[in-house]
């Protein structure tokens, strides 16, 4: 069994702006086009491939959905992706927002 690792959206927010991290989003892709969070990677679980993720890894991969269930579902998946670390954000975009982090849509 995996341990879920966790990672509150400030930290995920200040190792991306760092740019020690990779934000990925797996939500599928009408939830992105809804909204979504700038600079993140879509890669959507119902065709989840290693290969579409982002070719840094050597950084930290902070994995988020809407609410944080799917992501900590998914985790050991996550794991054997080859980033140098992998991480969870806790509360996904829901929590992201509620810090009063920028979200961008489309419309």
């Amino acid at each position: 069994m995996v341990d879920v690792k966790e990672v509150t959206p400030a930290t995920a927010k200040q190792w991306v702006d760092e740019g020690k991290a990779v934000l990925i989003d797996v939500r599928e892709v009408n939830e992105w086009d809804a909204e979504n969070i700038p600079g993140a990677t879509l890669a959507p679980l119902s065709q989840f491939a290693a290969a579409q993720l982002p070719d840094e890894k050597d950084k930290i991969a902070i994995f988020h959905c809407r609410s944080g269930r799917r992501t900590e579902d998914y985790f050991p998946l996550f794991v054997q992706t080859g980033f140098a670390d992998v991480y969870h954000m806790a509360g996904g975009i829901l929590a992201w927002k509620e810090e009063g982090y920028p979200v961008q849509s489309p419309s």
